[in-house]
């Protein structure tokens, strides 16, 4: 049974990541240029940590243990940062291997080749005679590759999986429980969100691992112009989108806050912070909560936005939002936090606007409060069929240790450490964003989300609202086809 509805949640989930993608950019944000410097700068120094580590360590196997890693890995080897890059870099490895092997898949860009030797050496000073490979995988066709991949005898130990796809694996049972050890990966100091991610009836399965939240960008200059301060409140944010609006009207099609109609991800801090939620489960059978009154409430909050503040299509997406950011049409927006990095892209973007973008997160119901965030991220599990999962798990520990953690604080992402947030540097964004993600959300832990998603069911909603429909039937609507799709 289990196995049969693997595979069901996997078609959904390929289906869904293809028709609207995670929040994963690669995944949740590093390829923001405004943080780029901060992260080389990081990668550098994290190689210099690993090397002086090594240095300390007097075992001469430890030595060779380090050498292998040097000889391992191809000079200035630089992760592929985009999700449709098929460039596979060679592997990075360490230890001796007399005493077994060990690999670890970490996807994307978002983890700096410096971190992972990092953590090979902390592995190796405990285990100088395992061999970690480290092979950098892409998400692009990631969920069809671990499918097949978690199912061989050839399986890999470590594994990372973008929250929006760990569901469908936690409920096929192809990961290992990690519920006993939650406590000794981090506890309380785990990011909620991710930790939801990576549970699944009750089971701890995966441990957060980096994250990314969404936030408010806006224009500082066009602020300044404006005579507007960031605001502490929604309604204060309204006010100022309105103000923006009306200070450049002569700006065909702008927006004081832009928000196309297929953007759903930006109606659920409206939900949110009113009380409501997507959806609700009790016992095995989930209700759909978008008709509730707080729910209505925040919808119609969304709806009064867009009306009255927004130029953007009412039936267009978000994936084009920043070259109207670039051409002048746009006071604020909310978007994931590595948008800044597309906005200043030199290809289709507008690096000489970068001096002028602002970030802040959004604002609450009242003055010093923000809005639940959506938090986008990643999340690590250790693979049901490891052959050594004793191994496996001290590698885990390492990956979501301070030491390690540290290292996505310092480059401008958000660790998986609650305790880590206020050490965040970089950009304005990524400041933005550790203070987002001290209040943040997912959509509902099922392993059906996928086919939420892929049915367009919270787009068609919000498209239906910004074009001026009735709230309550459109809430209604999705509601009944959310619970068909959670309870199928």
């Amino acid at each position: 049974m289990r196995i049969r509805k693997f595979a069901a949640g996997l078609a959904a989930l390929s289906i869904a990541l293809t028709a609207c993608g995670s929040d994963n950019k690669g995944s949740a944000g590093t390829t923001a240029a405004a943080v780029t410097t901060a992260a080389a700068v990081t990668t550098s120094a994290a190689a210099e940590t690993t090397a002086g580590s090594t240095a300390d360590t007097t075992s001469d196997t430890t030595a060779d243990t380090a050498a292998d890693t040097t000889a391992a890995k191809t000079a200035d080897t630089t992760a592929p940062t985009e999700a449709g890059d098929t460039t596979v870099p060679p592997p990075i490895t360490g230890g001796t291997g007399t005493g077994g092997e060990i690999r670890l898949w970490l996807n994307g860009g978002d983890t700096p080749d410096g971190f992972v030797e990092y953590a090979i050496g902390e592995f190796n000073k405990e285990h100088p005679d395992v061999r970690v490979t480290f092979e950098r995988q892409q998400w692009t066709g990631i969920v069809e590759k671990l499918t097949t991949a978690l199912s061989s005898s050839d399986s890999p130990d470590v594994i990372e999986l973008g929250n929006t796809q760990a569901q469908a694996f936690e409920a096929a049972g192809a990961l290992e429980d990690l519920t006993s050890k939650q406590a000794e990966l981090g506890g309380d100091d785990l990011l909620q969100s991710l930790v939801e991610a990576g549970t699944y009836d009750g089971q701890f399965d995966a441990v957060p691992y980096y994250a990314g939240a969404r936030v408010i960008l806006y224009r500082k200059d066009l602020f300044k112009a404006a005579g507007i301060e960031v605001p502490g409140t929604i309604d204060e944010m309204l006010a100022a989108a309105k103000k923006l609006k009306e200070a450049n009207a002569a700006t065909a099609n702008f927006s004081g806050m832009y928000l196309p109609g297929k953007n759903w991800f930006a109606a659920l801090p409206f939900i949110w912070v009113n009380g409501g939620e997507i959806a609700t489960q009790s016992g095995d059978s989930w209700t759909g909560g978008l008709e509730s009154d707080a729910s209505i409430k925040g919808l119609t909050a969304y709806q009064q936005f867009v009306e009255e503040t927004s130029g953007a299509p009412k039936d267009g997406d978000d994936s084009k939002d920043y070259i109207a950011f670039c051409n002048g049409e746009v006071g604020m927006m909310p978007a994931p936090g590595w948008k800044p990095g597309q906005i200043i892209n030199p290809d289709d973007g507008c690096p000489d606007m970068e001096a002028n973008i602002g970030a802040f997160a959004m604002p609450g119901l009242t003055t010093g409060t923000t809005a639940p965030a959506f938090l986008g991220g990643s999340v690590l599990g250790i693979s049901k069929n490891s052959a050594h999962a004793d191994l496996a798990y001290d590698l885990l520990k390492i990956l979501v240790s301070k030491g390690y953690q540290q290292q996505f604080a310092d480059q401008g992402t958000i660790p998986a450490l609650k305790s880590l947030l206020d050490t965040i540097s970089g950009s304005e964004g990524a400041v933005a964003q550790a203070k987002a993600s001290e209040n943040s959300r997912f959509t509902p832990a099922s392993e059906n989300w996928a086919s939420v998603e892929a049915s367009n069911t919270l787009s068609d909603m919000t498209v239906a609202i910004a074009s001026g429909g009735d709230v309550k039937e459109e809430a209604a609507k999705a509601d009944a086809a959310i619970e068909d799709a959670l309870n199928g």
